[in-house]
């Protein structure tokens, strides 16, 4: 009964993102912009993001160098970026997963990391990561949860932003996406 409740939260979960995400694809995104600061946010949700990293006994390491960590975003939707980001690279590691989250200006930019030593991605996978619904195989597909919808997610989202997303990959050897974020000065 427990394993039934579990899966009926985590697929009425997807039920809302799948009905969220076709929200977005019709524009009507609306984003709650406000000015953050981007360090004091990953600091106030690192303690989640460190049980789920702890949960299969692997380590988070931030790197909040940024002199000027200013931003203007939507606050739950950066989270929740963040969130997904974390996510992957905890559930795609074979071994005990280091997750690195970096935070530094760069050309007046803000670079936002965030890096695994999961199983990497693919040269062939890469270009449709972040399509909906597309998953890249593992092996054994009862391994990893998910419906393909956490990349996509992240990449409509920074779209919206107007942020750049890039990812880099190596088969064996883990992920970084990286954000660029325009500071929050006017």
């Amino acid at each position: 009964a427990g394993i039934i409740k579990e899966q009926v939260l985590r697929l009425n979960t997807q039920v809302e993102k799948v009905l969220q995400l076709a929200k977005i694809e019709r524009d009507n995104i609306e984003l709650n912009v406000e000015e953050i600061d981007l360090s004091e946010l990953i600091q106030s949700i690192s303690t989640s993001i460190e049980l789920k990293v702890n949960d299969k006994q692997g380590v988070l390491f931030l790197d909040l160098n940024a002199e000027n960590p200013r931003i203007k975003a939507d606050k739950l939707h950066l989270t929740n970026i963040l969130h997904n980001l974390v996510d992957n690279g905890v559930k795609y590691s074979k071994q005990k997963p280091e997750i690195h989250i970096g935070l530094k200006n760069e050309d007046g930019q803000l670079v936002l990391s965030v890096q695994d030593n999961g199983i990497g991605i693919p040269k062939e996978h890469q270009k449709r990561i972040f399509d909906k619904f597309h998953r890249v195989p593992t092996g054994n597909v009862h391994n990893v949860k998910g419906f393909g919808l956490g990349l996509f997610y992240v990449k409509t989202m920074c779209k919206a932003h107007k942020w750049n997303l890039i990812l880099n990959s190596e088969l064996n050897k883990g992920t970084e996406a990286i954000i660029i974020l325009p500071l929050g000065e006017d």
